[in-house]
């Protein structure tokens, strides 16, 4: 069982590799069999799928950067939730390279030590370029 100080440092260290880029970094931390719910509600199975469907996308997308704003860990049910922050070039039409910034939170739910299943959330509101943008675009084959 992880300790309160152990999720918080696991949390703060995976969000380290995903701003390094490192997706072997990223992958680390995660079971084998982790579900990963992507926040354009494409679920992947595996961590090796993950890996598949992520190398394009890490090498296509360097520029993005995450920003925790909170977390919030429950030691006893191994779990944590936290908001983030997502600076990148945008995907949406119209936008495309653009400064964006979008906001999200996330619901981890850890076994032995790994991350087992993953949920994100976004919100549907998104900055570019300094205006609120209605989300038009979930860019599945991105996530």
């Amino acid at each position: 069982m992880l300790g309160r100080d152990e999720i918080a440092k696991l949390i703060e260290d995976w969000l380290e590799a995903w701003n390094r880029h490192d997706l072997a970094g990223v992958l680390h931390r995660m079971a084998d069999d982790i579900v990963f719910e992507h926040w354009n509600a494409r679920v992947t199975h595996g961590k090796a799928q993950l890996e598949r469907l992520w190398r394009p996308w890490f090498a296509a997308h360097g520029n993005f950067r995450f920003t925790l704003k909170s977390l919030c860990v429950d030691q006893k049910e191994q779990s944590c939730t936290f908001e983030w922050s997502l600076a990148w070039p945008s995907p949406e039409p119209n936008f495309r390279g653009a400064a964006e910034n979008r906001e999200g939170i996330d619901v981890i739910r850890f076994r032995n030590g790994e991350i087992a299943t993953k949920r994100s959330y976004i919100s549907a509101v998104i900055t570019i370029d300094g205006r609120a943008i209605p989300l038009t675009c979930l860019n599945p084959s991105a996530d």
